[in-house]
C-alpha cells in the first residue's frame, strides 16, 4: 500500500506540471497518444490507449476491455475509464463533448494530418492545436521511481554482458551471442531488449549500427556490442568494444582516443550546459587526434520510457540545458571503413558538477578475448 501511495505522489507531481505547460498553451485539455506518456501519467502499460488529460489535472482513459483488470490493477487515484465499443475518434468525441472544452491541445508526433482532420471534422466547436514534446519535457527530468528503476535496468544489462563473455570465441555467430544476450536480459530480471541488439566484428564493428547477423567471429578482429534490456519499462543503452585475439596498434589508438573523448564529454555533463557542450568536449579532442570524419553522430541521447529520449524535432539534446536528474548517453565512436570500429558509451545521470555514470563495466584498456 505505501509503493502504490508513493507512486500515486508522484503521478500527481507529473500531473501538475504537464498541466501547467498545458495552462501555459491556454489549452483547456491535451490529449495523448504515446504510449510512454499515457503510461508516465497513469502507470497504465497497455497498448492502444488515449488518455485525455484536463487542465484541472482530470485524467480520462480510453481502452478497451481486453485491459479493463489491468487499468484497475495498474493505475491509481481516480480517473475515469471508457471502453472503446467503436472508433477511437469516435469514442474520443463522446468523450469530448461531455467536457466544457474549448481548446485541445493533440501530440502532433503520433497523430496523421488525416487523423487530426478528422478530430477537427468531428468536434467543429472546439479548437485543436498540435503540439511537440509537452509531456516529454516533464519526462527529461527523472524523479526517485525513474532513478531507480534506470539504475536497474543498466545493472541488468551489465549482468547479462557478463554472461556472454565466454561466447565471444572464433566460429560464433554474432546472431548467437545477441540472442543469449537478449534472454539473459530476461532472466535476471529484466523485461527484455529494449532495442535489436548490436553485435558488429571486423569490417562491420565500423557500422555505428551494424545489428547482429550470420557473421562467424574471427581471430583478430574489432567486435562492438551496444546493447540494454528494459526494467520496468526502463531503458539502459550500453556499449562496449573488445578484441578478439590481437589487433593492431591503430586498433588500439583509437580505442584510447575514444576512452579519452568519453572521459571528457563526461566531465562536461554537468547542470547548465547543453549537450552541444558535452559533444563537443569529446569531439574536439577526436579531432585534434586526427580522426574527426570518422565520427559522424552526435555524442548522445536521453533515455527514460523511450530508448532514445532529449532527441528531434522539438527537443534535441544538443540545445538542451542539462539540469538535475536528467539521465543520457555519452556514446563516442571512431569508424574507419573497410577496418574496424570502436564505440564506447555509459548512461550518465547529471548530479550538479559531478556527473555519475551508472554503468561501471570495465573499460580502460581495449580488452582482449
Amino acid at each position: 500500500m505505501e509503493k502504490q501511495q508513493e507512486l500515486l505522489t508522484l503521478i500527481q507531481s507529473r500531473i501538475k506540471k504537464v498541466t501547467a505547460l498545458i495552462k501555459e498553451h491556454n489549452a483547456d485539455a491535451m490529449i495523448i497518444f504515446n504510449q510512454a506518456n499515457y503510461r508516465y501519467l497513469t502507470n497504465f502499460t497497455g497498448e492502444e490507449a488515449q488518455l485525455i488529460l484536463n487542465a484541472d489535472g482530470g485524467r480520462t482513459l480510453l481502452s478497451d476491455s481486453r485491459f479493463a483488470g489491468q487499468i484497475k490493477a495498474q493505475a491509481p487515484g481516480e480517473m475515469n475509464v471508457i471502453m472503446k465499443h467503436s472508433s477511437d475518434y469516435e469514442e474520443l468525441t463522446k468523450a469530448l463533448k461531455k467536457m466544457n472544452v474549448k481548446k485541445v491541445l493533440v501530440e502532433g508526433e503520433f497523430v496523421s494530418a488525416s487523423e487530426f482532420f478528422k478530430l477537427k471534422e468531428l468536434n467543429p466547436d472546439i479548437e485543436f492545436t498540435m503540439v511537440e514534446e509537452l509531456v516529454e519535457r516533464v519526462r527529461n527530468v527523472k524523479d526517485k521511481l525513474e532513478i531507480a528503476a534506470l539504475r536497474k535496468a543498466v545493472d541488468i544489462s551489465m549482468e547479462s554482458f557478463k554472461g556472454i563473455i565466454p561466447m565471444i570465441r572464433p566460429g560464433v555467430k554474432e546472431r548467437d551471442i545477441a540472442a543469449k544476450l537478449d534472454y539473459l536480459f530476461k532472466v535476471n530480471g529484466g523485461d527484455g531488449p529494449d532495442f535489436d541488439t548490436i553485435v558488429a566484428s571486423g569490417v562491420r564493428s565500423a557500422w555505428a549500427h551494424g545489428v547482429a547477423s550470420d557473421k562467424r567471429l574471427v581471430d583478430g578482429e574489432m567486435i562492438v556490442i551496444d546493447f540494454g534490456s528494459f526494467y520496468h519499462g526502463y531503458a539502459a543503452d550500453i556499449t562496449r568494444t573488445v578484441s578478439l585475439g590481437a589487433v593492431d596498434a591503430e586498433m588500439h589508438k583509437i580505442y584510447k582516443v575514444v576512452l579519452e573523448a568519453q572521459r571528457r564529454g563526461i566531465a562536461a555533463a554537468v547542470t547548465g550546459n547543453t549537450g552541444r557542450d558535452v559533444d563537443k568536449a569529446a569531439r574536439d579532442y577526436i579531432t585534434a587526434q586526427g580522426y574527426g570524419e570518422y565520427f559522424g553522430h552526435g555524442i548522445g541521447h536521453g533515455i527514460g520510457l523511450e530508448i532514445h529520449e532529449l532527441c528531434q524535432p522539438a527537443l534535441p539534446f544538443r540545445i538542451t540545458k542539462l539540469v538535475n536528474n536528467m539521465v543520457h548517453t555519452v556514446e563516442p565512436g571512431i569508424y574507419l571503413p573497410g577496418k574496424g570500429g570502436v564505440r564506447i558509451e555509459d548512461d550518465v545521470l547529471v548530479h550538479d558538477q559531478t556527473p555519475e555514470v551508472l554503468s561501471t563495466l570495465p573499460k580502460n584498456e581495449l580488452i582482449s578475448l
